[in-house]
């Protein structure tokens, strides 16, 4: 191999690996944050004064590196254009710089995917073999540091929706490549996800629809109360009187059963003198946030939820919020029955419950457009027919033809849902539930 060769393939190997280990620390620090580098600096590890020193000037960090790659490709890059030119044509130049170009751009994304797939112990050992290279380059990359701030003063911040900045766009961001790279689990993806929903979330999202709500006239016996809460198995019930829109209090099962204990005294007593007052009244519009707040500092477990006329549209719990961020919480009470039933692929049943929401989120796509009059799927059905369908009655939305399973004369309970290009089983729709 002659001189010219040897140089010049020292030139493309040092300038290009020099480059791409810039660019491998700067994907690996742009990766970590400074969030990151924060929870690095927290822990006892080799490198905790390391990740606090970087996180403090982050933005400074990343000027020197991304100087330092654009001059390792540079000077490779001319060096060898300039070589091949004295040796060759202008073409054989042109080519060179691009090959340099190439070279580059593969090595340093494999480098870049690298670091980032490793931990950010990882990241910061490389950066500190680099250390005494990039501080030769602090009166290279200063001007570029002043120039973010320039831009920072006059661009104004980016927001979007109503006032909402873009940080969760980005924290969606950071939860798509945690999912992607293996480094946050499904459950923890989707609770994240629930997190950032949470503040958009209304009381009638969430809440138990009045037609679901057991709750009790205040005239009935103590005996006939007791039946009820031994039957349905929850803590608390609404207790109203005439209507389930004049809810007068709450009655507590754990009071119930202290009195049933006590039997000379429960024949004196009637349900009246077990409600708990006052009841907490929530609008139907509230943020579940702010609703949650309000039930912490009031201590009350549950709210009756009203609608714009004063009406009692359902009830929301504690569990119910809690609920929204961690999923289904089941107890000795609830019996384990999912909401969607994936027979196949393109074939469910469903309890007609659910919300329109959560049932398109399971299934990958959009059934309806407008979701203004209804929140259920059994709504969205009254709101197709025009009526309660009956069972058997098919209607279409979206790409799904649904069949009403089990319905009465007030609302839909279940249905069978299946996609127009999914030939159903042979087996009988009724015998699947």
């Amino acid at each position: 191999m002659d001189v010219p060769s040897i140089q010049l393939a020292a030139a493309v190997l040092g300038g290009v690996g020099l480059g791409a280990l810039f660019a491998g620390v700067s994907a690996g620090l742009h990766t970590l944050g400074e969030a990151g580098l924060q929870a690095l600096a927290e822990t006892e590890g080799p490198n905790a004064g390391v990740a606090e020193r970087v996180s403090r000037e982050l933005g400074a960090v990343q000027a020197r590196l991304l100087m330092g790659r654009v001059l390792c490709v540079a000077i490779s890059a001319s060096f060898v254009g300039y070589s091949l030119l004295r040796a060759g044509t202008l073409l054989d130049a042109l080519l060179g710089v691009i090959a340099v170009a190439v070279v580059y751009a593969v090595v340093a994304t494999i480098t870049g995917t690298i670091v980032r797939r490793r931990s950010g112990e990882a990241t910061l050992k490389v950066w500190k073999w680099l250390r005494p290279i990039e501080l030769l380059l602090v009166p290279l990359a200063e001007p570029l540091n002043w120039v973010s701030a320039l831009v920072t003063r006059l661009v104004p911040e980016v927001r979007v929706g109503d006032g909402a900045r873009l940080t969760d766009l980005t924290v969606e961001h950071v939860i798509e490549q945690g999912e992607e790279t293996g480094s946050i689990a499904e459950d923890h993806a989707r609770m994240l996800r629930s997190v950032l929903e949470f503040k958009n979330t209304v009381a009638r999202e969430i809440m138990v629809p009045r037609t679901q709500v057991v709750a009790f006239e205040i005239d009935i016996s103590v005996d006939e109360a007791l039946a009820s809460v031994i039957e349905s198995g929850h803590s608390r019930y609404p207790v109203y009187r005439g209507q389930i829109d004049h809810v007068e209090g709450i009655l507590y099962a754990k009071d119930l059963f202290q009195v049933v204990r006590r039997p000379n005294e429960s024949s004196k007593l009637v349900l009246a003198d077990l409600v708990r007052k006052p009841v907490f009244f929530a609008a139907e519009s509230q943020k579940i946030g702010v609703l949650l707040r309000e039930m912490q500092g009031r201590r009350s477990h549950l709210a009756v939820v009203v609608d714009e006329f004063g009406g009692a549209a359902g009830i929301v719990t504690l569990e119910d919020i809690v609920e929204e961020i961690v999923g289904e919480i089941q107890d000795e009470h609830d019996e384990e029955q999912p909401m969607v039933f994936e027979r196949s692929p393109g074939h469910y049943f469903v309890d007609a419950g659910i919300s329109v929401y959560d049932l398109e989120e399971h299934l990958g796509e959009s059934i309806c457009d407008d979701k203004s009059e209804f929140d259920s799927l059994g709504g969205l059905l009254v709101h197709l027919a025009g009526r309660v369908p009956a069972i058997g009655e098919t209607l279409v939305t979206g790409s799904y033809r649904i069949v009403v399973l089990d319905a009465d004369e007030r609302h839909v309970r279940r249905v069978e849902m299946l996609k127009f290009d999914i030939e159903p089983d042979e087996q009988p729709a009724a015998a699947a539930i």
